[in-house]
């Protein structure tokens, strides 16, 4: 039987708030009746999930624990469900998904917002309610936002950096006696942008190509991963910046032959520039730059390496060419892939 309570003064406990914490409060019996989770790491947010799931007997899950976004229902629904007690059971969990009332962009009306107040003032016991929201987007200003910042365990999921990714990588293979060499590692982050929870959908396939020699190699990576978009507009980038002009225009060819639509791959090409802009003028750790232009930082690190390369004002020149190029294609009726080119030629 679990324990919920009121939350008490916990900051020290929400500046270290882990799914290891989580899994602690759980095994412990001992939980807050309601959770903020943030965070944009899909692998991580999953696996909050199952914990929260966990908290519910199997037998009992269909009658005590409900999901439910607030995007699709409203809060009715949801505050109906977490007033209710418990179906022949100890407790009803509640996992609410896109809670934009939290937001600029979505409010309650009155009504709403009063009968939502009073609900994680006077917690049902047992009961258990959970928002899965984006802390970006939170309007922290908000009355509704300040209550639930304030009551709510806050649950962060940040996108892990390289290394962490490494480690998780290397832990996630040495648990299944694999390695990969160094090359095969290196190409396995540029083409997930090291993204966690890309790795982590790519692994299995990997891990099959490795069944016989328990080696994943730098041809079975290029051979079944493919590349993110990021990283072939950081590719393109590179050549034009290079001025390698016909093999910037075979893969921008290669691009559109392969279902790439032209006028996402140009703002796809002038996203590139502008992270290059927007990192030549910040300071701080990749984290850091990170967290400030909401990019993964590994893409912060390729852009200062690229920084080291080119000259400030031809990729302000470049931005500026890229982003007429993307006017033009939205207002006349010429062939994209001709703008392209003539960009290319005159750049």
């Amino acid at each position: 039987m679990y324990i919920t309570a009121r939350k008490k003064d916990t900051s020290k406990l929400t500046a270290t708030m882990t799914l290891q914490t989580l899994k602690q409060q759980i095994d412990q019996g001992a939980l807050p009746f309601m959770y903020l989770v943030t965070g944009t790491e899909t692998a991580l947010i999953q696996k909050a999930h199952r914990l929260f799931s966990s908290i519910i007997d199997p037998a009992e899950q269909e009658m005590n624990q409900a999901s439910y976004d607030f995007a699709e229902v409203g809060i009715d629904p949801i505050l109906a469900d977490y007033l209710s007690a418990p179906f022949f059971g100890d407790h009803r969990l509640v996992l609410v998904e896109n809670p934009t009332f939290l937001t600029a962009g979505s409010k309650l009306n009155a009504d709403q917002e009063k009968a939502f107040l009073s609900a994680i003032e006077r917690p049902v016991p047992g009961n258990l309610l959970v928002l899965f929201a984006d802390d970006a987007t939170l309007d922290k200003r908000k009355k509704v936002t300040k209550a639930v910042m304030k009551e709510a365990e806050l649950l962060d999921l940040p996108a892990l950096n390289e290394r962490q990714t490494k480690q998780a990588i290397q832990q996630f293979l040495q648990q299944r006696q694999v390695t990969m060499d160094n090359a095969a590692e290196a190409e396995l982050l540029l083409r997930t942008q090291a993204s966690y929870s890309k790795v982590l959908a790519e692994l299995p396939k990997l891990l099959a190509y490795a069944k016989e020699s328990q080696t994943i190699d730098l041809a079975g990576v290029m051979g079944l991963v493919p590349k993110e978009s990021t990283a072939q507009a950081f590719d393109l980038a590179d050549l034009v910046l290079k001025g390698q002009k016909g093999a910037a225009l075979e893969l921008y060819h290669d691009l559109i032959k392969n279902g790439e639509v032209p006028l996402r791959l140009n703002a796809l090409l002038l996203g590139q520039f502008r992270l290059l802009l927007q990192v030549a003028g910040s300071q701080g750790s990749d984290q850091e730059v990170g967290q400030l232009l909401k990019v993964h930082p590994y893409r912060v690190k390729l852009a200062r390496q690229s920084l080291g390369r080119y000259q400030p004002t031809k990729i302000r020149a470049g931005f500026l060419s890229i982003l007429d190029m993307e006017i033009q294609m939205k207002s006349k009726t010429v062939d994209p892939v001709f703008l392209f080119e003539e960009f290319m030629v005159n750049f």
